[in-house]
């Protein structure tokens, strides 16, 4: 299939030469008005492959048509951004309402009577109960990450948001990894979907390589950290489990004036906004995160992913994953632990993953040439060490007697 004229322009500045397999396959379910659960792999082009045809079936000045649901505010606010340029083409607009930003600010923009609203669920059921979004005319909804968006705590939430549109409205569901709830979606949702599976496409995730550093304790995750955010090369990720393991490794990184930036649930959202665009604009090569970040979240040139402990499963280690190594570009994805996590990491993952070791320049490399690098390292630095004068030499260890006054 080739690129619709429509957005052949956008391709060309974005340097995206074709379509992905997801955005082929999407492209005319979507516009025939199907229910979907579509599935690929991260850095594959869900967002267009949903974009594209959604934007299609608009009709410009017509009110609320589709509402995108996304874990996160950050993610909302890059869908959006995404989306952007593209509803300009067709005449429309698109707006983002979610937590922690300004609801007046929000109120006031969605005055302009978008067609294309990006939520996150709770601010979502704010302004619904407030009756200031109404959903009765909503034609597609759009549930991005719904691996997660699917899960025990939020699918309850998705289905009363849903109950709220039309019966007939067009539902599809995006997702990089599979949830069990995708085999039962008729019985939840009341209607048939396509399932258009695309994860057994590795192309997207070739330039990945997976390492295993055994580091067990804080204090050598911490050097190890240290060692690679003062390499030039290096811009990456840090991913924590939780938050209490993340603050705890902050007053290390600020005592040995290591230059990064954290990003946390707990935190504003003006200070979540300022530290990624720290990051993004590389005026910073190191983010701390917990699984904020881990979801959708496009970066550019994110050289390593940085497992600060296991992920708890292989959904999260393919999520946290997907920040690097995005569209065939190379990327790292490095994991610390003992041998226990390793042999843990190996049991939920099918990737190969390499034992290894840091140097000195940010690398990676086996023991055994780690080894080696080691011996040369330290031969080269005694070499360059200045040698003793050949009397010092001959009086070392000997007694000097003070000269007596004449």
């Amino acid at each position: 299939m080739e690129i619709p004229k429509l957005y052949q322009d956008y391709f060309k500045e974005n340097k995206f030469e074709s379509l992905t397999k997801i955005q082929e396959s999407v492209y005319l379910p979507f516009k025939e008005g199907k229910g979907l659960v579509a599935m690929a792999p991260t850095g594959s082009g869900k967002t267009l492959a949903f974009a594209m045809p959604m934007l299609e079936t608009l009709v410009p000045g017509d009110g609320l048509q589709v509402l995108i649901l996304e874990p996160s505010q950050e993610l909302a606010i890059q869908v959006r951004t995404v989306i952007q340029p593209l509803a300009k083409l067709v005449g429309c607009s698109v707006q983002s309402v979610t937590g922690g930003a300004n609801p007046q600010r929000q109120l006031k923009k969605l005055k302009e009577k978008p067609e294309i609203l990006v939520a996150t669920l709770g601010r979502l059921k704010e302004l619904t109960e407030m009756r200031k979004v109404k959903l009765g005319n909503i034609q597609t909804v759009i549930v991005d990450e719904a691996d997660e968006m699917l899960n025990e705590s939020k699918l309850e939430s998705v289905r009363e948001t849903i109950d709220q549109m039309p019966a007939d409205v067009q539902m599809t569901f995006f997702s990089a990894t599979g949830n069990e709830i995708f085999k039962e979606m008729h019985k939840w949702f009341g209607q048939d979907f396509l399932m258009i599976d695309q994860r057994d496409d590795s192309s997207y995730t070739a330039g990945i390589k997976h390492y295993f550093i055994n580091a067990a304790t804080d204090n050598t995750k911490d050097a190890l950290i240290r060692e690679l955010a003062h390499n030039k090369k290096f811009k990456g990720i840090v991913f924590f489990n939780n938050s209490r393991s993340l603050h705890k490794i902050i007053s290390d990184l600020h005592y040995n004036k290591t230059n990064f930036v954290a990003l946390d649930s707990k935190m504003s959202s003006q200070q979540r906004k300022s530290a990624l665009q720290l990051f993004s604009s590389k005026k910073v090569n190191l983010m701390l995160t917990t699984d904020v970040a881990a979801r959708g979240m496009d970066i550019d040139d994110i050289t390593t992913v940085i497992n600060y402990m296991v992920p708890r499963d292989n959904s999260e280690y393919v999520h946290r994953g997907g920040r690097t190594g995005r569209m065939g570009k190379a990327g790292n994805v490095l994991t610390f632990g003992n041998s226990h996590d390793f042999r843990n990491l190996q049991d939920f993952t099918d990737v190969e993953v390499k034992k290894v070791f840091l140097n000195r320049d940010g690398t990676f490399s086996d023991k055994e040439t780690y080894r080696k690098e080691k011996r040369h390292a330290q031969k080269t630095q005694s070499k360059s060490k200045p040698k003793k004068r050949l009397r010092d030499q001959k009086n070392k260890g000997k007694r000097r007697t003070p000269k007596s006054d004449k």
